[in-house]
């Protein structure tokens, strides 16, 4: 996550360095100072936006992916002849583009669409599903992580099928169905559904 996070800032040294060394039309126009604060800024702000999402992937790493995706798209720039920091400042703008216009659409959404669309949607926001960041290409997590964030547990001996997609609110084992006992942990023997409740909500 480390090094995603400094790739997506990297835009703002790359940008510093080449207007003051090629003597570009933001040449001083930006202290160095500013620039770290920026930079730190920028960085508690990914971390913050990250926090919270483990097992799933950081939303950092996602963007990565994304960045270095358009990286690769906008390269044929330079068989044109456009220079790298155009073509490197260019994948990183339509990164940033496109960002903006998900969470225009899905702030709009969250309130007046998924709600009434999935009437688990609440739930699943609560248990720290994303309706862009775990339903992306860019994001290379399994299903299962997606869908419920639990690591699995080791399994010793019985491994449930691949097609069983949900788990246990306890110990994070594939469950056939959402509800009855866990067949690893026998939570939900004892008719205490409060983990189940406390992950997911009513």
């Amino acid at each position: 996550m480390l090094v995603a996070r400094l790739f997506l800032i990297s835009p703002l040294w790359v940008a510093y360095f080449f207007h003051e060394i090629h003597m570009g039309p933001m040449h001083e126009e930006m202290s160095f100072s500013t620039l770290l604060i920026i930079s730190v800024v920028a960085y508690l702000i990914l971390s913050w936006k990250d926090s919270g999402r483990a097992p799933r992937s950081a939303i950092s790493v996602i963007m990565r992916n994304m960045a270095l995706t358009y990286c690769v798209v906008w390269s044929f720039l330079l068989l044109f002849g456009a220079g790298w920091f155009f073509w490197y400042m260019i994948s990183h703008a339509t990164l940033w583009f496109i960002l903006f216009w998900q969470w225009v659409a899905h702030t709009i959404a969250h309130h007046l669409i998924y709600p009434y669309a999935d009437p688990n949607y609440h739930s699943l926001r609560k248990a720290g599903w994303h309706p862009y960041w775990d339903t992306t290409i860019y994001n290379h997590d399994t299903d299962l992580i997606k869908d419920g964030g639990f690591e699995e547990p080791e399994y010793t001996g019985f491994v449930p099928p691949p097609d069983w997609r949900f788990q246990c609110p306890v110990c994070g084992a594939r469950q056939q169905t959402n509800f009855g006992v866990c067949w690893n942990c026998n939570y939900g023997e004892d008719g205490d559904e409060s983990a189940y409740y406390e992950r997911w909500g009513n």
